[in-house]
């Protein structure tokens, strides 16, 4: 492992002035400044479901489920207007439970799961029903080539503040109906021809959602571990208490210590960074990812995360530029709330990017 000694001081070098300061910098490109990462939620999938329905000959005979997805919702009760979602379901991950039919569904005249691996969903506009209990989320959706509007119809979300483990739960149900002539969807071989095979695709879904609060991370990281002091909830502490320089000397003097020289230290430092940043300390959290990314430039927790540290900083050109690089990462690698930071910080993206 490389010289920690050699780290901190080029953090220090890198990061000055941000010993005791809190997050904050003054927005270049940024277009809209209206980002609360604290309403941002993932899916927990143990909770969750997405299903869908089709006809043929007139009857919704077709039925099946998604088995691969991810999303990330933005939501605020008190604003409902600005809510926004990313949803990316992953194209061999559809079934519906018969081998024959699933294969034709996977295959080039369908889905093409081989070539196209994902469907992405970004939706921004909100539209209030005139019941309440309803609104609609509207936006884009790419499958295969094709790029179209979409809107899908959600139901009031139910909020369960630290609910799980600490952590804020939300409850939300949605439906989308889509032609699949729109996206070439069966028109092309046998099946072009086919006048059994319904146009209209329903699909229908429940998430169970969580956002990480400090109050999670607070009692996952400060806290004993094997009889010692979690070396993450040590440096946490140091930084909020004493400054960015001394949880920087402490990381030093504990990778140093016999029994913590072993450790993950990357794992780590990307889990400092995380919990200085849900703590509102952006700023203080980017030299600990840089640590990390040091020591492992592929370090993926540090490679998701840093573009949020860099937002929470105020340090909005950094942030597009990572998000914008983060597209290079293979699609399983991305987190889906990157549509969403990148059309924030820039008003220019395209969602076919995303494959």
């Amino acid at each position: 492992m490389k010289s920690f000694i050699t780290f901190v001081v080029l953090a220090l070098i890198c990061f000055p002035g941000c010993e005791q300061k809190r997050s904050g910098g003054a927005p270049v490109a940024l277009l809209n400044a209206n980002i609360n990462m604290g309403n941002r939620y993932q899916i927990n999938k143990d909770g969750s479901y997405i299903n869908f329905t089709t006809t043929m000959g007139g009857f919704p005979v077709i039925k099946g489920s998604v088995k691969g997805y991810q999303a990330t919702l933005f939501y605020d009760p008190n604003d409902v207007m600005s809510t926004s979602a990313t949803i990316r379901l992953s194209t061999n991950g559809f079934t519906t439970s018969h081998d024959k039919r699933d294969a034709e569904m996977h295959g080039e005249h369908f889905l093409h799961s081989a070539k196209y691996p994902a469907i992405w969903f970004q939706g921004t506009e909100v539209n209030i029903s005139k019941d309440s209990g309803y609104f609609d989320l509207t936006g884009i959706i790419n499958i295969k080539e094709v790029t179209k509007p979409a809107t899908i119809r959600l139901e009031k979300p139910i909020m369960m503040p630290g609910a799980m483990n600490q952590q804020d739960l939300m409850i939300v149900s949605g439906s989308l109906s889509l032609n699949r002539s729109d996206f070439n969807l069966g028109a092309t071989g046998d099946w072009a021809a086919n006048e059994m095979l319904g146009d209209e695709i329903k699909i229908d879904f429940t998430f169970m959602c969580y956002s990480y609060t400090i109050e999670y991370l607070t009692s996952t990281f400060v806290k004993k571990d094997d009889g010692r002091d979690h070396p993450v909830g040590q440096v946490y502490t140091a930084v909020k208490e004493e400054g960015l320089e001394s949880g920087l000397q402490l990381v030093k003097t504990l990778s140093k210590d016999d029994s913590f020289e072993d450790d993950d230290w990357p794992g780590h430092l990307a889990n400092i960074g995380w919990i200085l940043m849900v703590d509102g300390y952006g700023a203080e959290s980017l030299p600990f990812y840089q640590l990390a990314l040091d020591e492992n430039s592929k370090h993926l927790p540090s490679l998701l995360r840093l573009g949020d540290a860099y937002t929470i900083a105020g340090q909005y050109d950094n942030a597009l530029a990572h998000f914008e690089d983060e597209l290079s990462l293979s699609a399983r690698a991305r987190f889906t709330h990157i549509p969403h930071m990148i059309k924030l910080l820039s008003s220019q993206f395209e969602l076919k990017n995303m494959k």
